[in-house]
């Protein structure tokens, strides 16, 4: 296993809570609502904005239910472990550790040039042959400069520096949908911060990943997916983190974009049976069953259309229900793109709202 560029991660990227003063319940992204409260909350809604027609859509995309590793690039990646690594001679390095680098630092600029994640990081590495690399990280809030040597890792065949690092944010999601012009949509709500707050994005990477675990949902509890994914393996771009997802483009269509679906106008979503596609740790994409609770008849762009109820007894036997790393799953119904789940409500994993897939192609 490539250990200096596979970084593990617990699916956390996407946790936002709202709290409705008078009804004092909470909801977490792909998130905690009772039943009753929510039906109430949208009726609310839909006679707020009416049932005004919107725009049809005539276009086919590609239908997602993937899991993609995201990062945002930022200023610098910070430092979060050292690895040590067999090196051509046989023993065991750590360029890293043997140039000074110190868990916590955060690197700035390797050979001259700005590092803005981890994938450029690795890609200097891997393409400097062996040679003496100039190197300046932060610790402290002081900039420290020093000279790094990648070595040849004799396992994987690539030069190396010996590290693990975070991007200012990163983790995994679900794909949406592919358009016919290789751009993206996916998760269906922001990326946010620690306080969450939505992150700017000038640019970031899209990653092929693995799901390797499920915790299970329960009341109270989100479940979350787990799974890694390797800076080598750049599929795409994200240029785009704002409210209703991240989207980017990949460098080509993807080998898992075999068929195509029609995405359906909003006028024609009704509650009622429905399917969601996501990938669990088997690693295969599959469809489960849903019911659509409420489907609210938006006329302007908002991110929580529908509420969804997962049916299905395998999907509920092995996550529970909805679970944060679900977030973007297509959702269909009658045999059209209608949206993407967004949130779990934490009190009834099995609970959940969905964002329209034309407000994610509005983008």
């Amino acid at each position: 296993m490539k250990k200096s560029l596979l970084i593990l991660f617990s699916v956390v990227l996407l946790l936002q809570v709202m709290i409705f003063p008078s009804k004092a319940v909470s909801v977490k992204a792909a998130g905690a609502f009772g039943g009753d409260d929510v039906s109430e909350f949208l009726d609310d809604v839909g006679e707020l904005f009416g049932s005004q027609a919107v725009s049809k859509i005539d276009e086919e995309v590609y239908l997602g239910g993937y899991p993609i590793g995201i990062t945002i690039d930022g200023d610098g990646v910070t430092v979060i472990g050292l690895n040590e690594f067999i090196g051509e001679d046989g023993k065991l390095c750590c360029p890293a550790l043997a140039s000074g680098i110190e868990i916590n630092d955060v690197i700035v600029e390797l050979d001259g040039k700005k590092i803005y994640g981890s994938a450029k990081l690795a890609e200097i590495a891997s393409q400097s042959k062996g040679r003496e690399l100039s190197i300046k990280y932060m610790r402290d809030g002081v900039i420290k400069e020093s000279v790094i040597v990648p070595q040849k890792d004799l396992t994987a065949g690539q030069f190396r520096l010996g590290l693990w690092t975070r991007d200012s944010s990163s983790g995994i999601g679900t794909l949406t949908y592919v358009r016919k012009n290789l751009n993206f949509g996916s998760l269906g709500h922001p990326i946010c911060d620690g306080k969450g707050e939505i992150i700017s994005c000038k640019n970031g990477g899209v990653f092929d990943c693995t799901i390797d675990g499920i915790e299970k949902g329960q009341k109270g509890a989100a479940g979350e997916l787990k799974g890694g994914f390797c800076f080598d393996k750049r599929i795409g771009n994200v240029y785009s983190n704002n409210k209703f997802g991240a989207f980017g483009s990949f460098n080509t269509i993807p080998q898992f974009c075999t068929e195509t679906i029609s995405v359906a106008d909003i006028g024609e979503i009704k509650p009622g049976k429905a399917q969601i596609y996501c990938t669990l740790d088997d690693n295969t994409r599959d469809c489960y069953d849903i019911e659509i609770v409420k489907a609210v008849p938006q006329s302007t762009r908002d991110d929580k259309g529908m509420v969804l109820h997962v049916t299905d007894k395998r999907l509920l036997e092995k996550t529970g229900g909805i679970v944060q790393g679900m977030s973007g799953s297509p959702i269909v119904q009658n045999g059209k793109l209608v949206g993407a789940v967004t949130h779990v409500f934490v009190n009834d994993p099995t609970r959940g709202y969905g964002m329209y897939a034309k407000w994610m192609l509005t983008n």
